[in-house]
């Protein structure tokens, strides 16, 4: 039986290393070509590791002086972030107003903010774009990140209302009614701090939606100077650079870096704010 149980066991291990090695390999081979020659990332010859005379920085050296990368990186550093601050300024009082307060119509707004998590947004991208014409926001950072802010709320305020509503006890908020405090110093003095880690969940996945998001770019701008880096690597796509497989690379590499660095910055706070625990270790 001992015997069966190992050997299970490290039937089990294999399977992983075999599945996660799977997994790997596609991101491995992005990082691999982004550091390659143009010739090299397409040449058969060109091993499973290249030979160190093969690595070279031009294709991210090319991206920058080509393509004004740095511009589109700006704008998408500046439209994240500006998104995510919105989102949760507007998402935590909301949140806690709908899994505290009982006001008419409650359900029912809460419902509808679900819902438009769920509704297909491209269905929208006409009427969105007429509205933004019409108030001057099309082709503008402010109109992209109001965009991008009303795109990520509702899913803020579904995460952080379960929190609320789950993470908290209510005597919390009432031990600091008896202590002095008013419900606006409670909530700001007691609740919030002990909140951190749900806020730090919903940051995190704000800014990945708002990092990650084409459609709303693409369909808000035309002018090159409020262009995102998801929507410059379409353009760049569709330029000769198709041919250039390293360059292409390198492009990708530079857009998932700042979520990775975001993730490993807040991954302290992620894993207590998804399971609903109050605290932040």
């Amino acid at each position: 039986m001992l015997n069966d149980n190992k050997r299970s066991r490290a039937l089990l291990y294999a399977g992983l290393i075999a599945f996660l090695l799977w997994a790997i390999i596609p991101y491995y081979w992005v990082i691999r070509t982004s550091f390659l020659t143009n010739i090299a990332a397409i040449s058969p010859d060109t091993g499973f590791i290249p030979a160190f005379d093969l690595v070279t920085l031009q294709s991210y050296l090319a991206i920058w002086d080509r393509f004004a990368f740095e511009t589109y990186f700006g704008n998408s550093i500046i439209v994240s972030i500006a998104a995510t601050i919105i989102s949760l300024f507007f998402a935590i009082p909301g949140a806690y107003a709908f899994a505290r307060l009982d006001f008419p119509g409650r359900q029912a707004l809460f419902y509808t903010a679900v819902f438009t998590i769920m509704f297909p947004w491209i269905v929208l991208t006409i009427p969105v774009y007429e509205v933004f014409y019409f108030i001057g926001l099309v082709n503008t950072l402010p109109g992209i990140i109001i965009a991008l802010s009303i795109f990520v709320l509702p899913q803020n305020i579904w995460l952080l209302q379960g929190f609320f509503r789950q993470g908290i006890p209510e005597n919390i908020e009432e031990a600091a009614l008896i202590d002095g405090h008013n419900e606006f110093t409670a909530f700001l003095r007691i609740v919030l701090p002990l909140s951190l880690p749900a806020v730090a969940a919903a940051a995190l996945f704000a800014f990945l939606t708002a990092w990650n998001n084409f459609l709303w770019v693409f369909v808000l701008t035309s002018d090159e100077s409020v262009r995102t880096a998801t929507v410059a690597i379409y353009y760049i796509i569709g330029s000769d650079v198709l041919r250039e497989w390293n360059v292409l690379m390198a492009s990708l590499v530079l857009l998932v870096a700042p979520p990775v660095i975001f993730y490993g910055l807040s991954r302290r706070y992620v894993g207590a704010g998804l399971g609903g625990a109050p605290g932040g270790n």
